[in-house]
């Protein structure tokens, strides 16, 4: 939080880096190809995370009781997914489609305008008329260690939770012809609890993050 508001909804958070690396690591250490994560803003309730951590932290960051789930999608709809959840990014306003992400980074340009198209109950039926705001999106190579390019045609294994990948949660259309891989794996404050149980001694660092 700021004066603004939520800026878990608006901009890059370490809570939404945090939330969204235990989706990767869930499937990572099952065994499953994950290529990356995405997690709503809006499914992020907590404050800032200091001190102890418990089950109940877990549960006040995740109230919903959201599924996680993997599905292979195409590079394109993960664009299109982005160029959603940053519809409203500059103006100000809260999103709560707002797309945090782990193994991805992306930029958007605020000054151009958000065309999308949707329908009259707000969910999406096609990309933008005049461009994307999203741009630059690189996907992390676990074996090279290093970002590439996004490619369009290409195939992902997306982590994320049914409210988004399944059930249009935020209007989110664009994965309805993805392929599911694994479905209603863990709801997702177990989720959070199994990745903070793996970091070494205890505590919490981005230096020691398994």
């Amino acid at each position: 939080y700021d004066e603004s508001g939520r800026l878990v909804r608006k901009m890059e958070t370490n809570t939404g880096d945090f939330v969204t690396d235990a989706l990767v690591y869930l499937f990572d250490n099952m065994g499953l190809d994950v290529d990356f994560a995405i997690m709503n803003g809006g499914g992020i309730r907590n404050k800032a995370i200091t001190g102890e951590i418990s089950y109940l932290t877990c549960k006040n960051i995740h109230t919903f009781g959201n599924v996680a789930c993997l599905q292979t999608i195409t590079g394109q709809q993960l664009l299109d997914a982005l160029e959603w959840g940053a519809r409203t990014t500059g103006t100000g306003e809260e999103c709560g489609g707002f797309l945090q992400v782990s193994g991805i980074t992306y930029q958007i340009d605020t000054e151009w305008p958000a065309s999308l198209q949707a329908d009259d109950k707000g969910v999406w039926v096609g990309g933008p008329t005049g461009g994307y705001r999203v741009h630059d999106v690189m996907v992390y190579n676990k074996e090279t260690g290093a970002y590439e390019p996004l490619d369009l045609t290409a195939t992902y294994n997306l982590a994320g939770y049914n409210y988004t990948l399944r059930d249009l949660g935020d209007g989110f259309n664009m994965f309805s012809g993805a392929v599911n891989v694994l479905d209603y794996v863990m709801e997702d404050y177990m989720v959070l609890s199994n990745y903070i149980q793996a970091f070494e001694g205890g505590v919490i660092e981005a230096a020691n993050s398994p």
